[in-house]
């Protein structure tokens, strides 16, 4: 009889087994959400360097995403990833606002700086902070991030400071930092060139003015 009633059990946990991946594989949950459906919840904090000073016109984004385990995969993916975004202010600061839906369940707050990429701009991350738990607990959310490894960002500074003219800043705020700086400086002029490998483009300046936009076949990175 014990034998019996073992083997008329093993259909039943076959079958809660699978239910238990088909609920993992759609990403189905029974909890409800923190917050109602559409609320606005608050992210703020600060972001500075290594010595605690603030940094200044960084962008900072939530990126939230739905991840779930995939059967086909069979371990945890992010898909549909969407995201809202700030700059930091003078004194490093930042506010933003998430609309929230319960689809999303995961949350990461980056900071770093726009970067073209080809015909593309994307966020070049110098860090970012999992908010995924945190941002349950209720809103605002108040994160403060620090920048550990500035040296791009020193870069980047350093070679906007130097642009002076209305051509040069057309083309930085159009094309952003270039792969490649070429200079030559003669007795009575100076020529410069800013080459954008991936954009397949070379902007040949003299003494600040735009003189010639070489175009060439695109170069993509090593690697990609």
């Amino acid at each position: 009889m014990k034998q019996a009633k073992v083997a008329a059990c093993r259909p039943r946990s076959s079958v809660i087994l699978l239910l238990c991946f088909v609920s993992l594989a759609t990403g189905s949950s029974s909890w409800a959400g923190p917050y109602p459906e559409g609320e606005f919840i608050e992210i703020a904090g600060a972001v500075t360097d290594a010595e605690g000073l603030p940094i200044p016109d960084l962008t900072v984004a939530l990126e939230a995403s739905r991840k779930a385990f995939s059967v086909t995969k069979m371990k945890n993916t992010e898909r549909d990833q969407t995201r809202v975004s700030t700059k930091t202010d003078s004194s490093g600061q930042f506010t933003l606002q998430w609309r929230w839906v319960d689809y999303y369940n995961h949350f990461e707050l980056q900071v770093g700086i726009p970067e073209r990429a080809g015909d593309d701009a994307k966020l070049q991350i110098f860090e970012s902070v999992d908010l995924s738990k945190r941002i349950r607990g209720g809103s605002p959310v108040v994160t403060n991030v620090t920048v550990t490894d500035s040296r791009y960002l020193d870069t980047l500074r350093g070679f906007s400071t130097s642009i002076d003219t209305e051509d040069e800043r057309r083309i930085f705020e159009e094309m952003g930092n270039p792969d490649r700086v070429h200079r030559i400086v003669s007795a009575d002029h100076e020529e410069v060139s800013w080459w954008y490998f991936q954009s397949g483009k070379a902007y040949r300046f003299k003494d600040g003015v735009l003189e010639q936009v070489v175009h060439f076949e695109p170069i993509e990175p090593f690697g990609s």
